[in-house]
């Protein structure tokens, strides 16, 4: 590579990781925001919060994919960079606050297939079998006799 074209290597680079390090708070924030979202009930707001974390996801993948072509160009190892321990560990806060969302999610579920299970009088674990059928007649059954 030449070496005039080394600084705008490193300027470039210095934007990716600077585009990183914005997304992945942005993704940060769209998290916290799911989790206000499932404690509020709140399902259009659940809905905008994925789609916002899909986009984000996708541009922090693309931005990486970005950082390595540059790194990899310029011969600068961008792993080195604090900008990306930093980055790595905003990550890694991200997965966390993306795992608890998810077992909020999984034990709301659980709770519905609970309540189904209740009000069809269904004893097996599964609402539905593996054809996405009831495994059991969806009869109606008394609760409780006076």
């Amino acid at each position: 590579m030449s070496e005039s074209l080394q600084p705008e290597f490193h300027a470039a680079l210095g934007a990716v990781m600077s585009d990183l390090a914005r997304e992945t708070d942005a993704l940060h924030e769209s998290l916290i925001e799911e989790r206000m979202a499932l404690d509020a009930g709140d399902v259009g707001a659940l809905e905008t919060v994925g789609r916002t974390k899909t986009s984000l996801l996708d541009r922090i993948e693309k931005l990486d994919v970005e950082r390595r072509q540059l790194s990899e160009a310029s011969g600068v190892d961008s792993l080195a960079d604090p900008r990306w321990s930093a980055t790595l560990a905003a990550l890694a806060q991200c997965r966390h606050l993306n795992e608890v969302n998810g077992r909020i999610v999984a034990q709301r579920i659980s709770h519905v297939r609970e309540a189904l299970r209740v009000l069809t009088g269904s004893p097996g674990d599964d609402t539905y079998g593996p054809t996405g059928l009831p495994r059991s007649s969806l009869r109606s059954a008394p609760l409780a006799q006076a």
